[in-house]
């Protein structure tokens, strides 16, 4: 089960999921960032911040330069530093948790936009909506206000501590199911061992990241996973 959730893994933590992604629209080859300097040397941290890069432009100047996502440009250092932070702590958390971290950005990007910020409706929070009354009670960026207004401009946001919890919930929802993770995303979204439309939802983010990825890495020099 170890490998398989490595190869194909993903996170889940709230019935919510936010609708505040626009349509992405399809770049040029010359909007695409070299993140190399800012993940370091890392493959799949810099392939990760490429398709975000990608995925989060919501429209592109008469110039050709790029637009992201509001919540994405009001952070400290703009979109680039916030793209770089959250690869790195998606990437970093799903190694430790042996998760695909293409599948854990696509449930943050189905969850909240990829917006450390979004509040459900019921309360969830982060990006990958931590609910404050069960996963999220232990978690200082869910239940402590003052410190989440620290945090908010910040380009990573305190989010290791979200995606971490995130993740141990994943690997008990999985076991549930008996080691499936569509299953598991089912469990996840509606507290059944079934695959649903949240399931297929999830993995087609995670297969259009992987096209993102392709697509902006020409010369395949990044990490590509199936």
């Amino acid at each position: 089960m170890r490998v398989f959730l490595f190869g194909l893994g993903v996170i889940g933590i709230s019935a919510w999921h936010s609708n505040t992604v626009a349509t992405p629209v399809t770049p040029t080859s010359d909007v695409f960032v070299d993140y190399g300097a800012e993940v370091g040397d890392h493959p799949s941290s810099w392939a990760l911040a490429r398709a975000l890069d990608a995925r989060l432009i919501v429209r592109q100047r008469r110039d050709g330069k790029p637009i992201h996502v509001q919540h994405c440009r009001t952070s400290k250092g703009g979109c680039r530093a916030r793209i770089a932070a959250m690869s790195r702590q998606i990437t970093e958390s799903s190694n430790t948790h042996d998760v695909d971290p293409f599948l854990t950005a696509a449930v943050a990007l189905r969850e909240s936009g990829l917006n450390p910020l979004a509040v459900s409706p019921v309360g969830a929070t982060g990006v990958i909506q931590l609910h404050p009354r069960y996963r999220g009670k232990t978690v200082p960026f869910v239940y402590n206000e003052r410190y989440r207004g620290e945090c908010a401009r910040q380009p990573a946001a305190c989010q290791r501590e979200i995606l971490d919890a995130g993740l141990g919930l994943l690997q008990w929802a999985v076991r549930r199911c008996g080691g499936s993770v569509p299953q598991g995303l089912g469990w996840y979204n509606s507290g059944s061992c079934q695959a649903n439309q949240y399931s297929r939802s999830v993995l087609s983010e995670r297969r259009r990241l992987l096209r993102l990825t392709k697509a902006t890495d020409p010369e395949n020099k990044a990490l590509f996973l199936n």
